[in-house]
């Protein structure tokens, strides 16, 4: 029978541990309770490999955390602290979505088990786990990089909030009719309007090949109407372009679920 001692100094670890074993072994546990150690026990190779993975499964619980908020904290001190607990959420969620891990830890165990049972897992997260904590830096980086593209967007959306509120309304209605990538704008009475909301784009929209998406944010925002009806959502490809025409222009925005016109279309 081998055993392996795992050292800890903090009773959620040791609870942690506990748990993880008992879950992966059942009644194979055989668990020795110390002050400051856990000694499990493993009679093959079966039960030796549960015990790893319970052990991995602890580490993670109980380190990934802190890990991401230090990294952080090393890396990206220069951001306040919301912008930090921003950061942490999103690389959370991408290291709990990485089912790797367990993995890779798992076998750097195994590496130290092959000369040693005993572990001082404070010695052994922080010495041992450095492939490990190259991965959570990736994964903070990518969160990063999110948090600033969405940072950079809220700040886009709020001025063009701030345009939009200061232009006087060039019409009252505007309804927007997907058609075949492109939109028809008509008024209240359902005339054809695009071309008359357009015409101040369309020679910018060919020499520049401003997309179809953002010629009708800007007409919208340049028109800034009163009131405007989105047909036919279904058929807009770029579900971004109605979140972005609803956080601009709020209240204004009414998405039609199907009236007259729409059931002709």
């Amino acid at each position: 029978m081998e055993q392996f001692s795992i050292i800890t100094n903090t009773k959620e670890m040791q609870n942690s541990l506990l748990e993880k074993v008992k879950t992966e072994m059942g009644d194979e546990a055989a668990i020795e309770i110390k002050e400051d150690s856990l000694v499990l026990k493993s009679n093959d190779d079966k039960s030796k490999e549960k015990l790893f993975n319970a052990i991995s499964k602890s580490i993670l619980e109980q380190y990934e955390n802190k890990l991401i908020s230090k990294l952080i904290n090393q890396n990206y001190f220069y951001f306040n602290l919301p912008d930090k607990k921003n950061i942490l959420k999103k690389a959370k969620n991408y290291a709990d979505s990485e089912t790797a891990f367990n993995a890779l830890v798992n076998m750097k165990l195994k590496e130290y088990f092959s000369t040693s049972n005993s572990v001082m897992i404070d010695g052994f997260v922080n010495f041992r786990l450095s492939d490990y904590q190259n991965e959570l830096e990736e994964l903070i980086d990518k969160a990063v990089g999110d948090f600033i593209i969405e940072k950079e967007y809220k700040e886009f959306i709020s001025l063009l909030k701030c345009f939009v509120d200061i232009q006087k309304p060039r019409c009252n209605v505007i309804n927007i009719i997907p058609n075949n990538g492109s939109y028809n704008l008509y008024n209240e009475i359902w005339e054809d309007i695009s071309d008359f909301c357009m015409k101040d784009f369309i020679k910018e929209a060919q020499t520049q090949h401003i997309n179809s998406d953002d010629l009708l944010v800007s007409v919208l925002i340049t028109v800034a109407p009163r009131k405007i009806y989105l047909h036919n959502c279904d058929r807009i490809k770029n579900t971004e372009l109605v979140s972005t025409i609803r956080q601009v222009f709020l209240k204004r925005v009414t998405l039609c679920d199907g009236c007259d016109f729409c059931n002709k279309l």
